[in-house]
């Protein structure tokens, strides 16, 4: 094996977040009554919360703030009358985190690709995201089992990119072989540009085929999880 340790990003790289993400989002509005021109509501809300990460990998906001100041900004930019439904961006917050921690929904491949490794290499999942979000999300899926090292970013305490958050994982993995590790994920900033910081080998997910105008070289990339094999076999 080229590598001994492969480091596993989830939301989009093993688990299928949009999917998760439109369930989740679409069953607290419905749960709470409100149902006026909700697609447009969940558009609005998907460039909020993106932009809130990118804030949250920058180190501008805390996973606490997080929470619930995505639900505020979208509140805040909702043009129409919401008082009769009571809404509230804490409410709001509790109800989304509960529905996303029961999404566990996996992009074709993960299963099997997460079967495959674990009998041949040591893998571990690296996320950025809501510590109990995650965990339940993780902990309920068919990929549990092939995972037996966690780490969250809300837990380690710095997000990726942040050197911090890999160097947490590698000390409590005792590791010290850089060269035989390997992360993998379908984020250029926080999952290629955070290993290429951090001196590992790097593989870019992008099953899109989208343009890279990054600036962010990755050591592999692949658009189909299975090509993972040929890269790390010899």
């Amino acid at each position: 094996m080229r590598y001994e340790l492969i480091l596993f990003d989830i939301d989009g790289t093993l688990f299928d977040y949009q999917k998760a993400e439109s369930v989740a989002f679409m069953k607290t509005f419905q749960n709470l009554g409100f149902n006026n021109n909700l697609e447009e509501v969940y558009r609005m809300y998907k460039i909020i919360n993106s932009k809130i990460w990118r804030d949250f990998e920058k180190g501008k906001i805390t996973a606490k703030e997080l929470r619930v100041e995505r639900f505020r900004k979208l509140l805040n930019s909702i043009d129409f009358e919401l008082t009769q439904y009571k809404l509230n961006p804490e409410e709001l917050s509790s109800t989304y985190i509960m529905r996303l921690s029961e999404c566990s929904f996996l992009l074709d491949g993960a299963k099997e690709i997460s079967s495959y490794f674990a009998d041949k290499c040591k893998i571990v999942i690296v996320s950025n995201g809501l510590s109990d979000v995650q965990h339940s999300r993780i902990k309920n899926s068919e990929i549990a089992p092939y995972f037996k090292d966690i780490f969250i970013s809300e837990d380690v305490g710095y997000p990726k990119p942040d050197k911090r958050f890999l160097e947490f994982v590698f000390n409590k993995l005792e590791c010290e072989n850089k060269a035989s590790t390997l992360i993998v994920g379908d984020n250029l900033i926080s999952d290629i540009k955070g290993g290429n910081d951090f001196d590992i080998d790097t593989c870019w997910f992008n099953p899109n085929l989208l343009l890279n105008e990054s600036g962010i070289e990755p050591t592999y990339e692949i658009k189909e999880i299975y090509e993972l094999k040929k890269i790390i076999e010899i």
